[in-house]
């Protein structure tokens, strides 16, 4: 993550496409949702989605079971999927930072 910024909820989750999980970290900072890859410590593979970029943020169903899925939808219609255990508060966070 960017040292100095303020973190206002972090989580362990993975990036999901479907079928494939890649583990890390994933964290809010008041201006971008940060995605750190556990398998690449080293590298300067991460993503970063500026909060100003997204369009809608959403909880979905994991393989119609589980209820742990974030769902952020960016400005040009990017997808990203994200599983971890509680996607309703980044959703919550999310909302209150976009007001």
């Amino acid at each position: 993550m960017n040292p100095g910024k303020t973190t206002i909820i972090e989580s362990s989750a993975s990036l999901w496409d479907g079928r494939q999980q890649l583990p890390g970290t994933l964290s809010l900072t008041p201006k971008n949702l940060f995605f750190k890859f556990d398998n690449f410590q080293k590298s300067h593979l991460n993503l970063r989605i500026p909060l100003d970029q997204i369009e809608k943020a959403e909880s979905f169903l994991i393989f119609e079971i589980s209820r742990k899925g974030l769902k952020i939808t960016g400005a040009e219609g990017h997808e990203d999927l994200f599983v971890l255990d509680d996607p309703i508060a980044f959703k919550k966070e999310l909302a209150r930072l976009a007001r």
